[in-house]
């Protein structure tokens, strides 16, 4: 029992000084820089050449954060197939 205890201190203190941490740090999510969506707004059909807003941020802006996403899903989906015919 005592050296399940040794076990677990040190990972108790690491979340703990963890969430001090995390606690200090301040997030702001959704607050985009100001002028981005206005810049959107108004020159994203114009400068992607997109038919509509969303798809001229989706596929224009944002192509590479969107080929990372096929990427990862692609590979994920290879190592599961891999996995399964192993057997």
């Amino acid at each position: 029992m005592s050296n399940e205890l040794n076990k677990l201190i040190p990972v108790l203190i690491l979340t703990i000084l963890g969430l001090f941490v995390l606690n200090g740090i301040n997030f702001e999510f959704g607050k985009p820089p100001p002028g981005v969506s206005e810049h959107y707004i108004t020159q994203g059909v114009k400068e992607t050449g997109a038919i509509n807003l969303v798809t001229a941020v989706y596929l224009g802006y944002r192509a590479y954060d969107t080929l990372g996403e096929a990427v990862v899903l692609f590979a994920s989906i290879a190592g599961v197939i891999y996995l399964l015919k192993r057997n």
